[in-house]
């Protein structure tokens, strides 16, 4: 059985998305003055992963930052400083209620939500952040837990497919002709 890409999302287009994915991002497209602002590095210091410099000790620092060979080296106390790395996880709630399946003569909006909901996640994953998701009908929800994997995405694209192909048109008609 054929199903009209208008009318029921296909899992190979969803998955051919993924190179149109990378015409767009999430991130602001000038710098934001804001110290808090960044793709995941924060200019915040503090315990890390990531080593940034070794400076000397300043009333204040936290003690537990301190270098202890370099500091018997010098003979002055010095700190480690770390960035912090933030990380992204993104949830995505995708909708595939009875609700969304009409739509003009283009696409039924369940396959535009199914689709946008696959840009969506082909962009994250791209950007090395965790992507997850929320697939719900009239009947259930299903949660996808946020993973940093191609594996984690394609979980997502075939529980949204198996919701949207299971709407349908189907029509009760109250007869009273009897």
């Amino acid at each position: 059985m054929t199903s009209d890409l208008r009318i029921h999302a296909k899992i190979s287009e969803l998955v051919a998305l993924r190179h149109r994915a990378k015409g767009f991002s999430f991130l602001p497209s000038q710098p934001v003055g804001s110290v808090l602002s960044g793709r995941n590095r924060s200019k915040l210091r503090g315990r890390g992963l990531d080593f940034e410099e070794l400076r000397h000790y300043r009333q204040g620092d936290d003690i537990r930052a301190l270098d202890w060979r370099v500091t018997k080296r010098t003979k002055k106390p010095h700190i480690r400083v770390y960035n912090e790395e933030r990380e992204h996880s993104v949830l995505l709630l995708i909708d595939q209620r009875m609700s969304m399946f009409f739509g003009s003569k283009n696409k039924m909006k369940s396959v535009v939500a199914s689709e946008v909901a696959a840009l969506c996640a082909w962009q994250v994953l791209s950007t090395g952040d965790r992507i997850g998701a929320v697939v719900f009908n009239d009947d259930e929800a299903v949660e996808i837990k946020p993973r940093r994997s191609e594996r984690g995405v394609m979980q997502i694209l075939h529980q949204t497919v198996k919701m949207n192909n299971a709407l349908n048109a189907s029509y009760k008609v109250n007869s009273n002709d009897d």
